[in-house]
């Protein structure tokens, strides 16, 4: 028997605050149009592992927020690290929680780690002591056209994935939804707190189907909205309104597969841990840190049969097309998870991401390992 439970708590840090995602944006955010939230997952197996994943607002989060959160959740629920694992949305209008980017103009609100912390060790154990007997029903499908585009011009088949969990009842307890477009309908002239479409996608999806709703990023490095952010548009109206267009949009196309989703009977565990030291070099994000290696986590869990895969960055689309493949079952991709270490490129060119990467030899060693053959680790 399985046992699920979800809760979230607020993230919104006070005001006036940098925001973090957009080198163009100079000005502090004053207002919050909406407020942040951790959202956490927890899933247990009588007798068996338990996981509890804990989504975050935020751009992304460096191993100094993220090791902190998942030491102490995992203390608190009695888990090992390797079962706790951190992720983000990637709004473009949320804090920095990225070391070193005060250097670039995105201080970290003081005091912010610790409401971070407190946040999610609130969240996570909640979520524990709300966990009853659940089913667990999984789909991946096609994404509709005409919401996302891959700003690379890439190859592109864009898809969405989706874990419903209902109680033995038959009666929804929540979603996890699996999909990879930018935050990024609210452009830098936006100076508000917001969680961009992800917002108004989780309250949608809430309304059409009931129970809780998580948005887990997929791969998407090169993905953006198919209609973007208009440069000078008017942010009190225009901005909101399109991320809150494409939120409902996005939730109309998963509410879709919810429903006809179908059932799985498998564990929940940790079927894989990893860490590795990979090369880093000859990028401006390189040269930020320092370091000619950069140490690298992996976690891979069986959540009731699908896989849930840790991508700890910014995948591009045929980078997360590497890690699907190579699993012989369902794959859920759980982006900048458990930390964000820059883009992953694939293939590896010259442009802004390639930049913000730490580098070819980084990346690919990443892919390797992710791709190869995933075996029980030393959780």
């Amino acid at each position: 028997m399985i046992r699920a439970g979800f809760a979230r708590r607020i993230i919104t840090p006070p005001t006036p605050v940098m925001l973090a995602g957009f080198d163009a944006r100079h000005e502090p955010a004053t207002s919050i149009h909406d407020d942040l939230e951790v959202r956490a997952l927890y899933l247990a197996e009588e007798d068996g592992g338990a996981v509890c994943l804990l989504i975050c607002d935020l751009l992304g989060m460096s191993p100094s927020f993220a090791t902190p959160i998942r030491q102490h959740v995992a203390n608190d629920l009695g888990l090992s690290r390797s079962a706790v694992l951190t992720a983000s949305t990637h709004t473009h209008s949320g804090p920095s929680c990225i070391a070193g980017s005060e250097a670039i103009g995105w201080p970290t609100p003081p005091g912010y780690r610790d409401l971070l912390v407190g946040a999610c060790r609130a969240a996570a154990t909640t979520a524990q002591q709300r966990a009853v007997a659940a089913t667990l029903s999984y789909r991946r499908a096609p994404l509709p056209d005409g919401l996302s585009i891959n700003r690379r011009g890439h190859p592109y088949a864009p898809w969405l994935a989706v874990l419903d969990v209902a109680s033995e009842a038959g009666q929804r307890i929540g979603v996890l939804a699996n999909l990879a477009i930018h935050p990024v309908a609210l452009g830098p002239e936006c100076l508000a707190i917001s969680a961009d479409w992800v917002g108004p996608f989780r309250t949608s999806l809430e309304a059409m189907l009931g129970g809780s709703t998580l948005l887990l990023s997929g791969a998407l490095g090169d993905v953006n909205p198919n209609h973007v952010h208009r440069q000078g548009n008017d942010c009190s109206s225009d901005g909101f309104a399109e991320a809150a267009a494409l939120g409902r949009e996005l939730a109309e196309a998963v509410a879709a597969e919810v429903v006809v989703a179908e059932p799985v009977d498998g564990h929940v565990e940790l079927v894989r841990w990893d860490e590795l030291n990979a090369p880093a070099g000859g990028t401006l994000l390189a040269q930020m840190a320092g370091v000619d290696q950069i140490q690298v986590e992996l976690v891979e869990w069986s959540m009731g049969g699908p896989r849930l895969v840790s991508v700890p960055g910014e995948a591009f689309h045929a980078f997360g097309e590497a890690i699907a493949s190579s699993r012989p079952v369902p794959v859920i991709l759980a982006g900048l998870a458990p930390v964000w270490l820059g883009y992953l490129p694939l293939p590896f060119a010259q442009g802004y991401e390639e930049s913000i990467s730490h580098g070819e030899r980084f990346v690919a060693t990443v892919l390797s390992a992710l791709t190869g053959s995933a075996q029980p680790g030393a959780g």
